[in-house]
């Protein structure tokens, strides 16, 4: 299998990517905040090898949502990097960011079981659909409309072992 060769990135790549870093420096405590509390949003997205990457983006979201309590208690206690450090090395926090993140996973791994039994379901369904209009058109046209019965050169069908003879 050849390996996807990478775009190097662009000038509006290099600028957001220069944003970023500023601004990942001029917040430091909610970016090491963040950047521990979504490792498993990191694990996601180096694992899902799919082109549209919803598993990462479900437990991103997911993950996301169990760090916005956090971030927002930071921030209300003056966004420094002692308390960033004390919620970061809270085991009940970081159950609770992860935990969140198992939740992300858990509807990425339901979803994705549901969503192929309804379209199995809905293929069922139209392979019935199928049969029943093939039936009606047999009974509108008669067998010779299968392709079960051979056919002449001409394109009718021969009725007895005598007319394939001839």
């Amino acid at each position: 299998m050849a390996k996807k060769k990478k775009k190097p990135v662009g000038y509006q790549g290099q600028i957001l990517l220069i944003f970023g870093g500023i601004t990942a420096a001029v917040f430091l405590p909610t970016t090491v905040l963040l950047a521990i509390g979504c490792l498993p949003t990191v694990v996601a997205a180096f694992v899902d090898s799919s082109r549209r990457k919803t598993q990462a983006i479900t437990v991103g979201a997911m993950n996301i949502a169990g760090c916005a309590p956090f971030v927002f208690e930071l921030w209300q206690n003056g966004n420094g990097m002692t308390k960033a450090i004390s919620i970061v090395t809270d085991p009940m926090i970081i159950v609770v960011m992860y935990t969140a993140a198992a939740i992300g996973y858990l509807i990425d791994w339901s979803m994705t079981g549901i969503v192929a039994n309804v379209l199995y379901q809905r293929g069922l369904a139209r392979q019935k659909a199928i049969i029943a209009r093939q039936e009606a058109l047999v009974e509108i046209w008669g067998k010779e409309v299968t392709g079960e019965i051979p056919l002449d050169q001409w394109g009718f069908a021969l009725d007895s072992q005598r007319d394939k003879r001839h």
